[in-house]
């Protein structure tokens, strides 16, 4: 069964600098302490990555997957074609307002495996902090 979610958050940063950051998909591991690996595969026309290989620390085990995005025109969309998971699918929509940009955060995550009700609600905390605050951190601070 898969774990679905919304969140938000607004950041000081304008929409493209926040899909800057999201899109540096190499530097994950510099800003979110779970990611081991992160790195394109594919880059679209623009250079946008459309193909990214990940491995996460999910502390019981470690996680290898393959996601493929695409870009809607309010932010950037993600489902998983490849890896350790059943289903990882999720996008930012990011509204500009003023001097912030209201980002949020919507996902759907199905490991396919048996993970014990508190160590899975930790696991999601885990993700929707790193997917949120540690974006805010980055896309605040450069």
């Amino acid at each position: 069964m898969a774990d679905k979610g919304k969140e938000s958050i607004d950041i000081s940063a304008p929409p493209e600098k926040i899909l800057e950051v999201v899109t540096n998909i190499d530097l994950y591991p510099d800003w979110m302490s779970a990611f081991k690996l992160a790195q394109v595969l594919e880059r679209d026309p623009e250079g946008r990555p459309i193909r990214a290989e990940f491995e996460v620390d999910a502390r019981i085990k470690q996680i290898h997957y393959v996601l493929e995005y695409t870009y809607p025109s309010s932010g950037i969309s993600w489902k998983s074609v490849d890896g350790d998971v059943k289903e990882i699918a999720g996008s930012y929509t990011l509204e500009p307002s003023g001097d912030t940009t209201h980002v949020t955060y919507e996902y759907s995550i199905d490991p396919g495996f048996p993970i014990p009700g508190f160590l899975r609600k930790q696991g999601v905390k885990m993700m929707v902090d790193s997917a949120l605050k540690d974006l805010k951190r980055r896309a605040e601070s450069v």
